[in-house]
C-alpha cells in the first residue's frame, strides 16, 4: 500500500494535486473524477491498520483533496484561489499582499446603497425583492468582469473586482436579513 503522503505531495496547489492544469476554467464532471479517485485512496479507511503516523498523514491528505475539490468546484472560491496562486490573498489584511483597497468613490458608493436599502425597507417585500434581484445581476456582471481579467492575467485588477464582488454581496446578504 503507498503511503498517504506519497498520494498527496504538500508542495503542490489545488489544481496540481488534482491534476489539473491551473486557470479559470474547468471541466466540472472531469474535477469529480479526479477528485473521487484520489478521494478514495487517500482515504483514513484505507489505512486504519497503519501506525499512527501513517494514520495522521491519511487524514491530511484526506483533508487536502477535500478543501481542493470544494475550492475548484465553487467558480467563486476558484477565482479567489487564483487570486492567492498570483500573490493576492483576498483574505489577508498584509499591505502588500492582501485584499486591495478600495478607492474612496466606491465606497461612497457603497454607503449610498445601504442608504438606499433603508429606503427599500420602508417600501415593503416587493420593493426589496427588486433591490436583491438588481444587486445580484450585478454581482454576476462583477464576477464575470472578474474571470475575463484573470484569463488575461490580470490579478490585481481581478482582485479587485472579486472585492467589489464581496461588498456586493455583504449587500445582498443585509438584505436577506431584512426580509
Amino acid at each position: 500500500m503507498s503511503s498517504a503522503q506519497e498520494l498527496v505531495p504538500s508542495d503542490v496547489d489545488h489544481f496540481g494535486l488534482l491534476g489539473l492544469p491551473r486557470g479559470f476554467e474547468l471541466d466540472a464532471e472531469d474535477l469529480e473524477r479526479r477528485y473521487l479517485a484520489l478521494a478514495s485512496k487517500v482515504h483514513p479507511d484505507r489505512f486504519a491498520n497503519a501506525e499512527v503516523s501513517q494514520r495522521r498523514r491519511a487524514m491530511e491528505a484526506s483533508a487536502a483533496v477535500n478543501e481542493a475539490y470544494r475550492t475548484l468546484r465553487d467558480p467563486v472560491r476558484r477565482a479567489e484561489y487564483l487570486c492567492r496562486l498570483g500573490g493576492i490573498d483576498l483574505d489577508s489584511s498584509d499591505a502588500e499582499h492582501g485584499a486591495p483597497h478600495m478607492d474612496q468613490s466606491f465606497l461612497v458608493e457603497m454607503i449610498e446603497r445601504r442608504e438606499t436599502l433603508d429606503a427599500k425597507r420602508a417600501e415593503g417585500a416587493r420593493a426589496l425583492d427588486e433591490y436583491r434581484s438588481s444587486i445580484e445581476d450585478e454581482m454576476d456582471a462583477t464576477f464575470d468582469r472578474a474571470v475575463v481579467q484573470l484569463q488575461g492575467e490580470r490579478v490585481h485588477d481581478a482582485a479587485r473586482t472579486l472585492v467589489a464582488r464581496r461588498y456586493l454581496q455583504r449587500l445582498v446578504d443585509e438584505i436577506d436579513d431584512a426580509t
